[in-house]
């Protein structure tokens, strides 16, 4: 309790300057993300997918990937899409979560309910506005036509990416990037707010443990990554769900649908090894992305704006007489 009202004050007293505004956090967390999803990101989310489409296992899907194109291969359809996407849903969380932390300080709540309330609800925002682009980057990666073409010398794998996009939108139609939307943004909530959740909570631990009300970057980074493993295991069988919705050989078929085709191919044995597939990558992608934006987010904050020390009077509990001399 002492660590989470300490923790309260601390964020009330720094949201002062411009980069602990609303627009300061969309592009610090912007920036941020994108530098993660290009240098680690992408690369753990493409072998998850291909791994949740295709049930290939890990050291072929890794050989294949280098066999087409090299080391470049593991960057296909992180432009433009996968770029796009990391912009795109670092802005989005970072700015609703800004605006939601001001809404939340109406809220008779202790600091680590509001904080994971901000989180899935910048989670929810985020996923609606990012299945478009999702959508485009999963078409991308597991659409064959792609494969072969950049597979040729000379290819581009951009131009192929809009090739795919212009197909998409020309054999479908526009309303298809809606495809899994709705299942999408409420998967993020659910993502979001298990991440913050369980990280608050291993904030929380530790602080105890320690005996402090304020937690050092190692502890916070420590705090992060185990959040994020926890939120991994927990969301697994949407993860893979939203996947398969939005591959590409998928299309017109339902949640349900894709669950019944596993069901009559093996049972509940089968079933259950589709909801658990692509585990390893997907726990990475997610440890690590609860670090940098919750964690890493805050350090690039605190690089841009050091936090001021607090006044000595704010530090030292007065006694009744001395409040009293002092209003007086």
């Amino acid at each position: 309790v002492t660590f989470q009202k300490a923790k309260g004050r601390a964020m009330s007293r720094r949201e002062s300057s411009w980069w602990r505004s609303a627009s300061g956090e969309l592009v610090v967390t912007s920036g941020v993300t994108l530098v993660f999803e290009c240098c680690m990101g992408h690369q753990l989310e493409y072998v998850k997918i291909v791994r949740q489409t295709t049930m290939r296992p890990y050291s072929r899907i890794v050989y294949e990937i280098w066999a087409r194109r090299g080391v470049a291969g593991f960057w296909d359809g992180f432009v433009p899409w996968g770029a796009v996407q990391a912009v795109t849903k670092g802005a989005v969380f970072g700015y609703a979560h800004a605006v939601l932390k001001r809404l939340s300080r109406h809220l008779d709540a202790a600091p680590s309910v509001a904080d994971t309330l901000c989180g899935a609800g910048a989670g929810g925002v985020q996923g609606l506005v990012l299945s478009p682009v999702l959508l485009l980057k999963t078409r991308v990666m597991t659409d064959p036509v792609y494969s072969q073409r950049t597979a040729l010398p000379g290819a581009s794998p951009t131009v192929e990416s809009f090739r795919v996009g212009a197909r998409l939108l020309r054999e479908e139609g526009v309303l298809t990037l809606a495809k899994g939307s709705g299942t999408f943004a409420a998967k993020r909530v659910g993502d979001w707010g298990s991440r913050y959740a369980f990280t608050n909570a291993a904030e929380g631990v530790i602080a105890r443990a320690t005996g402090t009300d304020r937690l050092g970057w190692p502890q916070r980074i420590l705090a992060a990554l185990v959040g994020g493993t926890a939120s991994s295991m927990a969301t697994i069988p949407i993860d893979v769900m939203v996947a398969n919705l939005q591959a590409a050989d998928s299309a017109g078929k339902s949640a349900i649908r894709i669950f019944t085709d596993q069901y009559k191919r093996g049972g509940f044995e089968a079933l259950a090894g589709f909801a658990t597939r692509g585990f390893l990558p997907r726990c990475l992608h997610v440890a690590f992305t609860t670090l940098v934006v919750k964690t890493g987010t805050a350090y690039v904050e605190d690089v841009l704006d050091p936090p001021r020390p607090e006044p000595f009077l704010s530090r030292v509990p007065l006694s009744t007489e001395d409040s009293r001399e002092l209003s007086s």
